[in-house]
C-alpha cells in the first residue's frame, strides 16, 4: 500500500488569486498553462539541483578550511614546542584526526541530501514533476505570476543564502523532526500542539477534522496529526495540510515520508556543519542519527492497520498570505503553528488570515507553540503581553495563554543540557509561548477580505512597494 502524497502549488497574482498543481499526481485537468508549467518544471529542478550542488562545495570548502588549519598548527608547534614529548604535535594530530571523521560525515550527509532533494532524478527521466500548473485570473503567464507566492521557484539564477533555502537547514529541520534523538525537543512544542488539539476534539460532533499547518518545514508536526491514534479511535476523520514557503522543504519532506512508505531508513551527521565555536567534546560533532525514527514508521504501520487505507495529508508550496483568498474562507477546523508567528512581516496580517480560514464555530481554534523571535522581515514587534492583547482586541478568546516553565532546545537535548551531558559552553534554549485561540467575534467574509487586503497594503507602504 501506497502513502499518497500531493504536493501542491499556491500561485498568487497581485490580486493574491491562488491556483493548485498537484506534484506527483495522477491526474491532469484542463485548462492546463503549458508556458507556465514548463517555468515552474525547469526552474524547481534547478533549484533543487542547485542547493544539492552548494552542499558538494561546502564539502570541499570545509577540508580546504581544516587543511589551512592542520598548516597553521603544524608550523606553530613545529616552532614552539620543538623538543617536546610526541614531537610537540598538540593541536595539529586532533585537527587531521577531526579531519577524517568530518570528511566520513559530511559524505554521509552529501548522500542524504541527494536522496531528499534528489530523489526525482532516478525516476523516468521523462516524468512531469507537475501534472498541473494553472494560473487562477488568467492563463497569461507575466512576471507578476511567476513571482509571487511560487515558494522560491523562480529565482533560479539567485544565489543562494546562508538562510532557509540551504541543505544544511534541510540537514538540521531532518534532524529536530524525524530523529528519536529529538524527540523530548518536539515532545514539548509539537507534542504539546497535539495533545491540545485531542483535548479541543474531545466531543466533537463533526465526523472530519480539517487542519491546516502553515510554516510546517520537514512537515513532522503534520504527519503526527494526520497519524493521531487518539483522534482516529473516537471515529473522527483527519485531513492535514501542510503549508511552506519553501519548495526545497517539501520536497525533503516527501522523500522522508516516502522512506516512512517503506519502512525504511537513512542517516545523518547533523552537528558536522555547526559553527567550530562552544564545543566542548570534539567527537560529539560527528554523532549519527538515524531517519525517520521508529515512532513515526510505527505510526504509519498503526494507521494503516485502523483505517486500511493511508494518512490523508497533502503539502502546498508558497506563501501563507495566498491563503487568504475567498475559496478558504472557514476551510479549517484547525490552525496548528509551531515556530510560525515570528515570520510575520505585520502580525495583524497574519491574525485576519487565521479568522478567515477558521470555521465559524465555537469547536475551531488555533493552537499556537514557539518563541516570539520576530524574523528580519518583520515590521511589527509585539511582546509577548502585547500579543495578547492584539489577539483580544482581534475578536480572540484565549483558552491557553502560557510561556513555557522549562527550557527547550531547539535541535537536539545537548543543545540545552545538564553539565555532564553538554555539547556547547553557551547554551542555546528557549521557552515557548503556547496558547489555544477560540474565535468569538465572526466577522463576514467580505469585511475580512478588506481588512487583509488593507494590511497589504500597509506592508507595501512601509516596505515601499506601494508604488509597483
Amino acid at each position: 500500500m501506497t502513502l499518497l502524497v500531493t504536493l501542491y502549488f499556491l500561485l498568487t497574482s497581485l490580486h493574491s488569486s491562488l491556483a493548485f498543481s498537484p506534484l506527483i499526481a495522477s491526474v491532469t485537468q484542463p485548462n492546463c498553462n503549458e508556458v507556465l508549467h514548463t517555468d515552474v518544471e525547469q526552474a524547481v529542478r534547478e533549484k533543487l539541483q542547485r542547493i544539492a550542488s552548494g552542499y558538494e562545495k561546502h564539502i570541499d570548502t570545509t577540508m580546504k578550511l581544516m587543511d589551512m588549519e592542520i598548516e597553521l598548527s603544524e608550523k606553530t608547534e613545529r616552532c614552539l614546542l620543538r623538543g617536546r614529548v610526541g614531537g610537540g604535535r598538540v593541536l595539529s594530530d586532533r585537527v587531521r584526526m577531526k579531519q577524517q571523521s568530518m570528511r566520513e560525515c559530511l559524505a554521509a550527509n552529501n548522500v542524504a541530501v541527494q536522496r531528499l532533494l534528489l530523489g526525482w532524478k532516478d525516476a523516468d527521466a521523462n516524468q512531469q514533476l507537475f501534472q498541473r500548473v494553472e494560473c487562477a485570473r488568467s492563463d497569461k503567464v507575466c512576471d507578476d505570476v511567476l513571482s509571487l507566492g511560487s515558494g522560491g521557484v523562480t529565482d533560479a539564477q539567485m544565489k543562494e543564502t546562508e538562510g532557509y533555502d540551504t541543505a544544511i537547514q534541510v540537514i538540521t529541520h531532518t534532524a529536530r523532526d524525524w530523529t528519536m534523538n529529538s524527540s523530548p525537543c518536539r515532545d514539548a512544542t509539537n507534542g504539546w500542539i497535539l495533545r491540545a488539539i485531542v483535548d479541543n476534539c474531545a466531543g466533537m460532533v463533526q465526523n472530519q477534522l480539517r487542519v491546516l499547518v502553515p510554516g510546517s518545514g520537514l512537515s513532522r508536526l503534520a504527519y503526527d496529526i494526520s497519524t493521531c491514534h487518539d483522534i482516529l479511535k473516537s471515529g473522527v476523520d483527519i485531513c492535514v495540510e501542510a503549508n511552506d514557503s519553501s519548495v526545497t522543504m517539501a520536497f525533503a519532506a516527501k522523500s522522508v515520508l516516502d522512506l516512512v512508505q517503506k519502512d525504511a531508513v537513512s542517516k545523518i551527521h547533523p552537528f558536522a556543519s555547526d559553527p567550530h565555536r562552544n564545543e566542548i567534546h570534539a567527537e560529539k560533532r560527528f554523532e549519527m542519527q538515524v531517519f525517520p525514527d521508529e515512532e513515526a514508521l510505527t505510526a504509519y504501520r498503526d494507521y494503516n492497520a485502523m483505517k486500511q487505507s493511508n494518512p490523508d495529508l497533502t503539502f502546498t508550496v508558497g506563501d501563507f498570505s495566498s491563503y487568504s483568498h475567498e475559496s478558504r474562507n472557514g476551510m479549517y477546523n484547525v490552525v496548528a503553528t509551531s515556530f510560525f508567528i515570528d515570520t510575520a512581516t505585520n502580525i495583524y496580517e497574519y491574525i485576519f488570515i487565521m479568522k478567515h480560514l477558521l470555521c465559524k464555530d465555537t469547536s475551531s481554534v488555533w493552537v499556537n507553540c514557539g518563541p516570539v523571535q520576530w524574523h528580519p522581515c518583520a515590521m511589527l514587534r509585539p511582546t509577548v503581553d502585547e500579543l495578547k492583547g492584539i489577539l483580544e482586541a482581534c475578536g480572540f478568546d484565549l483558552i491557553i495563554w502560557e510561556v513555557a516553565e522549562e527550557t527547550v532546545a531547539y535541535r537536539h537535548p545537548d543543545d540545552f543540557a545538564p553539565t555532564d551531558d553538554a555539547r556547547f559552553t553557551r547554551e542555546e534554549g528557549y521557552r515557548p509561548l503556547r496558547f489555544v485561540a477560540r474565535l468569538r467575534d465572526y466577522d463576514s467574509a467580505e469585511d475580512l477580505r478588506e481588512r487583509i487586503e488593507y494590511v497589504e497594503y500597509l506592508n507595501n507602504v512601509a516596505t515601499g512597494k506601494d508604488g509597483e
